[in-house]
């Protein structure tokens, strides 16, 4: 009976490893000098954009947005609760849900309102003719979410 105990102990080891909660992969930026710089061209379509900012061997998942009105914002692909599942948020027809949580936010909306405590953190972010940019410095404060 040894030899059935052992594969079930294998398959147990193999599926957790498999199943390991991981952050998203999105479109690598990096930035030169003390800001990220994401050319405004780029975002400014009424959708949702996904960036990761690689920091000390770990990738700052954010996102940019256009609002209802046609104002950028730009926030952690991270929740204030929810950050500690690594899982992020998805695009649903008009919305960004929460993976771990499953809380909806349109993306329409100018503000959106903290339900409970998941709630995308927003990133302090300027926006100029011609760029969305992010200081460096918040992004690589933000590596303790990832």
């Amino acid at each position: 009976m040894i030899r059935p105990r052992w594969i079930v102990v294998c398959t147990v080891a193999l599926a957790a490893a498999g199943c390991a909660e991981r952050p998203p992969q999105h479109e690598v930026v990096t930035g030169g000098g003390d800001v990220v710089r994401i050319a405004r061209a780029e975002v400014d379509d009424g959708s949702v954009h996904f960036f990761s900012f690689p920091h000390n061997g770990t990738n700052v998942n954010f996102l940019v947005r256009t609002d209802g009105l046609g104002a950028l914002h730009v926030h952690l692909d991270a929740c204030f609760s929810c950050f500690q599942y690594r899982r992020g948020f998805v695009v649903e027809d008009d919305d960004l849900v929460c993976i771990a949580c499953r809380l909806e936010y349109p993306i329409a909306d100018e503000l959106w309102d903290f339900i409970g405590a998941c709630a995308p953190i927003p990133v302090h972010a300027t926006v100029d003719a011609d760029n969305v940019l992010i200081p460096r410095s918040m992004l690589e404060k933000a590596a303790r979410y990832f």
